[in-house]
């Protein structure tokens, strides 16, 4: 299961826990396929004088069924409240939905309204989706309500501000409070720019205290004399959920794809690696492929209490700590905190999630669907039954505020510095990690197997490593070049 995947399935986690979801299935579609394998889209009998909008739901959030039942219940009082739009709601499961939704654009009966759909979902629809400064502009739409590098992010090259934001997941450090009370750390950064103990917080300063933190199982640091590698009992650093593009992203924002087009691979892309890289053979701080897959992590690196910090995302918070069937807790650490990503180069990257509405370029009625889509984002239940943090700046706090309260079943009186993720929405990693590449599947492939290799082999040399995977990654983008089918 991709990354992406995951993502999800920790959405749905948030969801299900903080709200009290149902469990997980798939949805059946109300887009059925044809013999043919063209998309057969229902027809719907428009009452009299309303413009029929259509409300494609499944490349992102929106199958769960709380999230289903939510969705029916917002179009059925939508368009109960007024006599000129009626919302065609069309859910599809995810494994379906890039199909279908490929299908319905080739025989010329797509949808109006994608969503909500983030970065890697709209991978391989370049070019479909309007560019909606001028309904902004037309209607008046006050985009100040979010943050400004955000609405930003949301710029899609040639195409224009395709999306508004919706709900946003700034990558931030977890940290382990309890293991720095052990050795006596003070609390690491809230804002950029700050110090951490009279120190710039940069990446360098992060792997001196992930080094005083790590520890053998005779309780050696792993900066002592006599520190046994093979017996590591508590790491300083991991990066759960991350990949090669998203570690690489905590340091700056990049491509592999260059100026020219051709495959890339940015300096900052390189000291990211080589850091992690000496965290995990030469500095012990960071756990190899082995440990990860070890009974001393494998129930999730933040989880195990094995790990001080982490790089992290608000949808994988759910997976810290839990409540068994009694209502108890079985968190294996009472106090985290989280903390703002550290600089390289001076600058600060957080590789960034973003969920968004897009409205299709082929829509005959986009005032409409531009009306409706403002609709749907501001309706407060659906953005409950999505789980995400409220890209709107004056809806943050109730997120935080309902977060905490189901925290505080499991981390019990442990106080969260929710203004850390309001200071990296600030600044995300644009271009974003998921974005779109030439030959997609390949290149995710290619680099799959070389932060794998980072993982698990000790003596590369990094710098005929990454060579060698941006040859590779070039040779993909050929075979796209020479067969478009190849994508």
């Amino acid at each position: 299961m991709g990354r992406e995947g995951l993502r999800l399935i920790a959405l749905a986690a948030i969801t299900a826990l903080v709200l009290g979801a149902c469990g997980r299935t798939v949805a059946t579609p109300t887009t059925a396929s044809s013999a043919s394998g063209k998309t057969a889209v229902p027809s719907v009998a428009s009452p009299q004088g309303m413009t029929v909008v259509r409300w494609f739901v499944g490349l992102g959030q929106g199958i769960q069924p709380n999230q289903i039942e939510a969705q029916k219940a917002f179009v059925k009082t939508y368009n109960a409240s007024q006599n000129r739009i009626y919302i065609n709601l069309e859910i599809v499961p995810n494994a379906s939905a890039y199909d279908v939704l490929k299908t319905e654009i080739a025989v010329g009966n797509a949808p109006d309204i994608v969503g909500p759909v983030g970065v890697r979902g709209r991978n391989g629809f370049a070019g479909v989706f309007l560019d909606l400064s001028s309904e902004i502009k037309k209607s008046n739409y006050d985009t100040t309500k979010f943050p400004s590098a955000i609405l930003d992010f949301l710029k899609q090259g040639g195409d224009g501000q395709i999306g508004l934001p919706y709900l946003i997941y700034p990558g931030f450090l977890f940290y382990n409070k309890d293991v720095f009370a052990r050795q006596n750390l003070p609390d690491l950064p809230k804002k950029v720019g700050d110090q951490w103990n009279g120190k710039d917080w940069t990446w360098d300063t992060l792997s001196t205290i992930a080094a005083q933190v790590t520890l053998d199982a005779s309780g050696r640091k792993s900066t002592d004399t006599g520190f046994d590698a093979s017996k590591i009992a508590q790491f300083g650093i991991d990066f759960q959920w991350a990949d090669a593009r998203r570690v690489a992203s905590s340091w700056t924002a990049g491509s592999f794809v260059g100026a020219d087009g051709k495959a890339a691979i940015p300096d900052g892309w390189k000291a990211a690696w080589k850091w992690y890289y000496n965290a995990m053979w030469k500095g012990h701080y960071a756990p190899t492929g082995k440990y990860i897959n070890s009974t001393l992590l494998n129930s999730g690196t933040v989880s195990s209490g094995r790990v001080a910090m982490d790089l992290s995302w608000g949808w994988a918070i759910s997976t810290y700590g839990t409540l068994d069937k009694d209502g108890k807790s079985t968190a294996k650490f009472a106090n985290w905190d989280i903390a703002v990503i550290p600089s390289y180069g001076g600058r600060t990257s957080s590789p960034t999630d973003a969920d968004t509405f897009t409205i299709m370029k082929t829509s005959e009625h986009p005032d409409e669907a531009f009306q409706a889509m403002v609709a749907i984002m501001a309706d407060k239940n659906l953005q409950i039954v999505y789980g995400g943090m409220p890209a709107a700046m004056s809806d943050q706090q109730a997120w935080f505020d309902q977060f905490d309260a189901y925290l505080d079943k499991i981390f019990p009186g442990n106080k969260v510095s929710w203004s850390v993720l309001q200071e990296m929405e600030n600044y995300p990693a644009d271009p974003s990690p998921e974005a779109d590449v030439p030959n997609f599947a390949k290149v995710i492939q290619l680099a799959g197997a070389f932060y794998t290799s980072l993982q698990t082999n000790p003596g590369l040399n990094l710098d005929n490593e990454i060579a060698k995977l941006q040859i590779d990654i070039q040779k993909a983008f050929d075979e796209t070049a020479a067969s478009p089918a190849a994508s």
